[in-house]
């Protein structure tokens, strides 16, 4: 028989997983000149779009792993919340990563490092909700 799986918030595994997953394509990505390049030349619109595709992403993959067999109007305010709180979670460990390299200046320019953060968090959107979703 199958067995139904379990809603419910993030837990502390989820948390690691999101954080090792974001990782594992963060990490190369974030080498690389042209997220540095990206991070300063798009419009708002383009980093709008960018973020957009990644909650998109999240979304997608959450309610494809749990989501799915139970009706979603019931568990509507978990889903969103896990979701928003995963894109939360790759954000900040891409802040945080970029930080590490010195290619974030929070304290100079704010909104480069924000921004560098937005593009980066598209390929770590991508591998840390994937490494979440492995069990």
């Amino acid at each position: 028989m199958k067995r139904i799986k379990q809603i419910q918030h993030i837990s502390k595994e989820d948390v690691f997983q999101l954080i090792f997953g974001a990782l594992m394509l963060g990490v190369p990505a974030a080498f690389t000149e042209e997220i540095w390049v990206l991070g300063g030349s798009l419009t708002w619109v383009n980093y709008g779009l960018l973020i957009l595709l990644s909650t998109s992403l999240i979304a997608v993959m959450v309610f494809h792993t749990g989501y799915r067999i139970h009706s979603i109007k019931t568990f509507e305010r978990i889903y969103f919340k896990r979701v928003l709180l995963s894109y939360g979670i790759i954000f900040l460990t891409c802040a945080v990563f970029l930080t590490m390299i010195d290619r974030a200046p929070w304290a100079g320019e704010t909104l480069v490092a924000i921004q560098r953060t937005v593009v980066l968090s598209v390929p770590a959107s991508i591998s840390g909700i994937t490494a979440d979703m492995i069990n």
